[in-house]
């Protein structure tokens, strides 16, 4: 008689063929040594099940936890991971029309500090300086520009937030436009959030920032 003898399956092998095998991506930009992601990438976790196409909670913390654990890689190499849910929420508020005449208001509207109308001041090489009034220049100084922070215009990634002036008299948003995007000239405004990062010194960070709503 032959005794066939099976080996048990390897669940880590298994749960690997699942999401596939993890292809690090070159990040598209690195800002104080925080990698950022461009169009088609997201942050994951190398023994992670869910992909984040944006800088949400779970992000930061690991982050700060264990960064070499955090990787970028192409949307099209995460395998059967989900998207991250908090990442989704975020993306959906950041990218949804403000209400219009008629519709039900949001159940937990923001107050209007948590939106800064910003106005051009200018454009060379690629980079965008945008600029508060005078009445709005306290609330930008006391908000933090957290990693992979977007410029959407039309719904789309349009930008990257590199940093915000704020010890200046006039502080300034950088933002570093996408090369294949088409400059939108007109007013913007900075929609605002609570920091993600746990050793924020300031109690606002920037979610986006977006073409202002037509009057």
């Amino acid at each position: 008689m032959v005794r066939k003898y099976l080996k048990p399956g390897n669940p880590a092998s298994s749960k690997t063929g699942k999401f596939g095998d993890l292809k690090p991506a070159e990040p598209a930009a690195w800002r104080d040594g925080v990698p950022l992601i461009g169009d088609d990438q997201v942050y994951v976790v190398k023994h992670g099940t869910v992909y984040h196409p944006g800088w949400c909670q779970a992000v930061a913390d690991k982050w700060a936890t264990a960064p070499r654990g955090l990787q970028v890689a192409m949307a099209a190499d995460v395998g059967a991971r989900t998207p991250c849910r908090e990442c989704v929420r975020l993306l959906k508020v950041a990218t949804s029309p403000p209400a219009q005449m008629g519709q039900a208001p949001s159940p937990e509207p923001k107050p209007s500090d948590w939106v800064v109308p910003l106005r051009v001041i200018g454009l060379a090489h690629g980079i965008l300086f945008l600029a508060a009034g005078p009445e709005h220049r306290a609330r930008l100084r006391e908000t933090a520009v957290e990693p992979a922070t977007p410029l959407y215009v039309g719904g789309q990634r349009d930008g990257m937030v590199v940093r915000l002036d704020a010890g200046r008299a006039e502080p300034l948003l950088v933002v570093q436009m996408d090369p294949r995007a088409t400059f939108r000239d007109g007013p913007y405004q900075a929609r605002l959030r609570d920091p993600l990062q746990r050793s924020a010194s300031k109690p606002f960070a920037v979610a986006c920032i977006e073409p202002a709503p037509e009057p």
